[in-house]
């Protein structure tokens, strides 16, 4: 029987328990064929979990990302828990910076402390954007039977992609954004009727959604964030979602200043509280958006294939 190595930890946290679960395996023997990994994945049921499949001179990793519902070219908090693992478990010594070969780039991740893990901030660049589609304030209420006095109707709502696709809609108030309470069957619809879900859509991929409000729990954050997706026709909640914060990091810098340092927070509604520290800037039609935050050991073990 095979037996692959794994390790457990929580990212976008200081705290065992907080931020989002993540799983990564390591299979350099590439002995893991792709409907076993969905296989784990489904098992597992985490958001997203990760194999490395190769290590090139301890500089770049062959990864993949799985959700339990397909394979998907980049995400957010699976690369800097990876790029933990890596640090911590598989490298010599730990480096300032890897990278990461994902199917949709790669991405390259930074440490602000070698000498302690543990304590150190990981920070990738993520690819430059795209911004796919807006949408009006109205369309957006009754397609997702939203009450149109939620949204914030003097921002723009827009769908931009850094390598997964997410739908930035801003929200007048924490507390409205505490009552969203989403039907799935209205959520597909809306999708589905704008090919944005996986059935549709030009690449395959449903489309998220990102709620965003100025209005925080912890004073010292500069955004509250819910993010909602569709998994096996389910509607599910992310807890920390690096790759969305990505999106909306390049929203700010379109739509509200050409610099920005921000600390969001995530999953404080699921009580799986995240902090996701945003870095970006905008010069000559060129994004820079750096997304950060630490990663916590949960466990490790040896997974039966």
């Amino acid at each position: 029987m095979i037996e692959i190595q794994y390790y457990i930890v929580d990212v976008f946290t200081s705290l065992k328990y907080g931020g989002n679960q993540l799983a990564v395996f390591i299979d350099f023997e590439n002995q893991v064929s792709t409907e076993n990994m969905l296989n784990i994945a489904r098992e597992l049921n985490f958001s997203e979990i990760t194999f490395i499949k190769e290590n090139h001179n301890d500089e770049t990793f062959d990864v993949r990302i799985f959700t339990p519902e397909y394979e998907v070219p980049f995400a957010g908090h699976p690369s800097l828990g990876t790029a933990f693992v890596i640090s911590k478990y598989l490298l010599p010594k730990p480096k300032e910076s890897i990278v990461l070969d994902l199917e949709h780039s790669n991405i390259t991740i930074d440490l602000t402390s070698i000498h302690d893990i543990d304590k150190s901030h990981l920070i990738m660049e993520q690819a430059q954007p795209d911004f796919i589609t807006t949408y009006q304030h109205q369309e957006i209420a009754s397609g997702l039977g939203i009450a149109l006095e939620v949204l914030n109707l003097q921002k723009p709502i827009e769908e931009i992609s850094t390598g997964l696709p997410y739908i930035i809609i801003p929200v007048t108030t924490l507390e409205k954004i505490n009552q969203i309470n989403l039907d799935v069957r209205k959520v597909i619809a809306f999708l589905t009727l704008n090919k944005k879900y996986k059935t549709n859509s030009p690449t395959g991929l449903t489309t998220s959604l990102f709620f965003v409000t100025d209005e925080t729990f912890d004073n010292s954050n500069d955004f509250n964030t819910r993010m909602f997706c569709v998994e096996n026709e389910s509607l599910m909640e992310d807890a920390a979602t690096g790759s969305a914060n990505g999106c909306f990091l390049a929203y700010l810098l379109k739509n509200e200043a050409n610099r920005v340092s921000a600390i969001v927070e995530q999953g404080f509604q699921m009580e799986r509280k995240s902090y996701i520290h945003l870095e970006g800037r905008l010069k000559n039609n060129s994004y820079s958006l750096k997304v950060g935050g630490q990663v916590v050991d949960v466990s490790t073990g040896s997974w039966k294939v």
